[in-house]
């Protein structure tokens, strides 16, 4: 019988587990979405170089809206739709970002150590590329976890290296164990991204989390009155 309870009670959790997990980390990605964390750090780079931010290798703040080439790879800004600009007071609204933004080429790293450990982890990326990786790291640089592009991609539904709309999205990352940097790096053809949000906080439950643990409840309740 105890096995049997334990199925049920991990079936129970499940359905409010997020949709995509990355060893200790999940995300959402949404085209035209915002940061999940109210208060958060907000960072535009449009202002003097970011302490926290670190180019090494073939990796520079870039202008939009224009194409151009680092390392003899293409990248191209991102693109504002729906609310990500308003929230980040960019412009234009819509289309092609015209500020500044970072764009990492191949043998190149953009590396964010920040000056406490966070749990949330939020940027826009534009004209997203299968090989385009985040990796998230500790205190004790340790590996915690990494989130590609390709799985980007496939939660967003956004179109792999499409500089339009439906190519950039707003990831949302939360991790259960605090990470002190945040190292972007690059397969093909290019990394750009922009409007960086970061907090020591994670969102609130969903209703759906609150759901399965009102049902786990339950069950419970009931097994230890049937005794």
């Amino acid at each position: 019988m105890k096995k049997n309870l334990s199925i049920t009670i991990a079936a129970i959790l499940a359905i409010g587990a997020p949709a995509m997990v990355n060893a200790q980390l999940s995300f959402t990605a949404t085209i035209g979405g915002v940061p999940s964390v109210a208060g958060a750090t907000l960072e535009t780079f449009n202002g003097p170089m970011p302490s926290f931010l670190t180019l090494s290798g073939f990796a520079a703040i870039e202008t939009g809206p224009t194409f151009g080439l680092l390392d003899g790879g293409a990248y191209a800004s991102p693109y504002f739709s729906g609310s990500t600009a308003a929230y980040f007071g960019e412009s234009p609204n819509t289309g092609s970002d015209s500020t500044k933004f970072v764009a990492v080429a191949s043998g190149g790293t953009a590396t964010m150590t920040f000056p406490a450990p966070e749990r949330y982890f939020g940027l826009l990326i534009g004209s997203i590329d299968v090989g385009n990786t985040l990796n998230f790291y500790d205190s004790a640089n340790n590996l915690i976890g990494a989130v590609t592009g390709n799985q980007i991609l496939a939660a967003s539904s956004a179109l792999p290296g499409d500089t339009g709309p439906q190519g950039t999205a707003y990831v949302n990352i939360t991790s259960t164990t605090p990470f002190s940097k945040v190292v972007a790096t690059f397969a093909s053809p290019s990394f750009e991204f922009d409007d960086v949000a970061y907090a020591q906080t994670v969102p609130e439950p969903s209703s759906l989390v609150l759901a399965g643990l009102g049902g786990l409840a339950t069950l419970l309740a009931f097994r230890r009155r049937s005794k």
